[in-house]
């Protein structure tokens, strides 16, 4: 077996469908389709049930335990050289694995990244490409993995893991103290950190559902984001590995609504705000302003009373700056 592809799946009868059928149509047929069902309250089962493929497995939860430990299930169940993420409302590209595998063997390499997407929208005909992110050509070509950390999305399906590497560093997706959907960001960063270089290409595409009710727009997911850095940051610290000149947090449209969040925002910067101060260069400006504004408040009662704490801090840094 060369790829084992995983897919969490939690109440989506809708686009589960969609989503196995462009996993078991790759033109790479050598490979498995491990679905583990995070106890869904819909007919997500049935809907897998319908698949007579036998390269399709599924892995039934209990009780619901979340995305970390259904996509932990499916790595200890995998059999593949190389093991392969996707969120259960995507799809493939009919080629996407074939591509993949055939870089990672190409280079040998542990973590092999495809910078192409395209954001597809509910709206008939609404779609966009992704970027080039700037440092990514048209040429494949590798780049030091503290780069690609900071200048990338750190989602893991648009990357290819050696099983083996992963196994033998002991990555696993973190527990329930990361959630939303951030789990990805100590994933990867935790991988990444483990190797000096990376290999990018732009190869065919995922395509990515832009939902509104999906895990990335819920409000606490920027908040959670800087949660998972956090999480990063003390794993990379607990196993000797750096953090000197990587982005340790971003802010976006982070929300701060309760005094428990803003301690804890208020704690993570305190500690690296002085790896960020020497690198000022990783972080939008945005970012910086989020950090600023926290570390100047003695609690939670004088971020209120600058600060309107309910809606996105890069829209309050717009007003400020009028």
């Amino acid at each position: 077996m060369t790829v084992s592809v995983i897919i969490p799946v939690f109440n989506a009868a809708a686009f589960i469908g969609k989503c196995v059928e462009s996993v078991l149509g790759q033109t790479l047929t050598d490979l498995e389709a491990i679905c583990v069902d995070d106890h869904s309250g819909d007919n997500s089962l049935e809907v897998l049930s319908g698949f007579s493929d036998p390269r399709l497995k599924v892995i039934r939860f209990p009780e619901n335990r979340g995305v970390s430990a259904a996509r932990n299930a499916g790595l200890e169940a995998a059999s593949g050289e190389y093991v392969y993420f996707i969120d259960s409302d995507d799809w493939l590209d009919p080629d996407y694995l074939e591509a993949m595998l055939a870089k990672a063997v190409e280079t040998g390499e542990d973590i092999i990244v495809n910078s192409n997407y395209i954001e597809e929208f509910p709206e008939a005909g609404k779609r966009a490409l992704s970027s080039r992110f700037g440092f990514v050509g048209d040429e494949p070509g590798y780049y030091p993995m503290d780069v690609i950390q900071n200048k990338f999305p750190p989602v893991v399906w648009a990357r290819l893991f050696r099983r083996k590497f992963l196994d033998e560093n002991n990555i696993r997706f973190p527990g329930p103290f990361v959630r939303n959907g951030t789990e990805d960001i100590f994933f990867t960063g935790l991988a990444g950190s483990y190797l000096e270089k990376g290999f990018v290409f732009r190869g065919p595409y995922y395509h990515y559902l832009q939902r509104p009710e999906s895990l990335l727009h819920q409000k606490d997911l920027c908040f959670d984001n800087i949660m998972s850095f956090k999480a990063l940051h003390e794993e990379r610290k607990s196993h000797g590995l750096p953090t000197e000149g990587l982005r340790l947090f971003y802010g976006g449209t982070v929300i701060l609504d309760t005094a428990g969040k803003f301690d804890s925002a208020k704690a993570f910067f305190a500690e690296i705000a002085p790896e960020v101060l020497r690198h000022k260069d990783l972080y939008a400006p945005v970012d910086l302003f989020l950090m600023e504004s926290v570390l100047s408040c003695p609690d939670y009662a004088g971020f209120k009373a600058g600060f309107n704490p309910n809606i996105s801090i890069s829209f309050i840094r717009s007003l400020t700056h009028k």
